[in-house]
């Protein structure tokens, strides 16, 4: 009877180990590639909604769970939405872990290269974290981060990185809470999609206001 009862419990636990979600790295998605040959599907990582638009689905991992940038762990609060268009991966949206938001930036600027064009504003912060904030970004982007004259914990440092490359634009935000939490969004998206008005967030032509005017085109 033991037998049985050990034999049974190591298959419930192979049952198990089956049905676990695989990880999910987003770096193996590529832009203007066919998504079938990704496992957007997977019901146990990305929820899918058709749109009425038959041509656009939209797929979320609304807490990330099994999904990673690499070894980078991802926003359970923000999740990550990706835009299939014409059965072609269109857009990925994405957040990183607070915790992790330096590092997944040095990966995006490493992997994107010299930007087109960058944005430079300022950020107020806790006293207790700037000193700390301050090295950290400065550490980053030795170049361009200042402390602003008269104004008390309060610096510059660049918040957004914009990239035309090829067929796809991609755009990096780095916002800073006034608690010192560093938080990010990056959003790559193809020439196609963008001009067809089907990404969440996205308006073509761009609205004047928009910092990217002169360049999303």
């Amino acid at each position: 009877m033991k037998a049985k009862h050990y034999g049974l419990l190591i298959l419930i636990a192979l049952v198990n180990l089956c049905c676990e979600s695989k990880s999910f790295d987003l770096t193996s998605v590529s832009l203007g590639e066919d998504a079938k040959k990704y496992d957007f599907e997977n019901k146990n990582i990305f929820l899918k909604d058709e749109t009425p638009e038959k041509s656009v689905i939209q797929y979320y991992a609304d807490e990330n769970k099994n999904v990673t940038y690499g070894n980078i762990a991802l926003d359970q609060n923000l999740g990550t939405r990706i835009t299939v268009y014409k059965n072609k991966v269109a857009a990925i949206q994405t957040h990183a872990d607070p915790k992790y938001s330096l590092q997944f930036v040095d990966k995006i600027l490493k992997g994107n290269g010299k930007p087109t064009t960058q944005i430079i504003d300022k950020a107020h912060v806790d006293a207790k974290a700037s000193k700390q904030i301050f090295t950290n970004l400065k550490n980053q982007f030795p170049n361009d981060v200042v402390w602003i004259k008269n104004e008390p914990d309060t610096f510059q440092y660049p918040t957004s990185f914009f990239w035309d490359k090829d067929n796809s634009y991609y755009i990096l935000s780095i916002s800073i809470e006034s608690d010192g939490t560093i938080k990010n969004q990056y959003l790559s998206v193809t020439k196609d999609a963008y001009r067809n008005n089907v990404v969440f967030g996205l308006k073509y032509p761009a609205p004047k206001e928009s910092p990217w005017y002169n360049y999303m085109k």
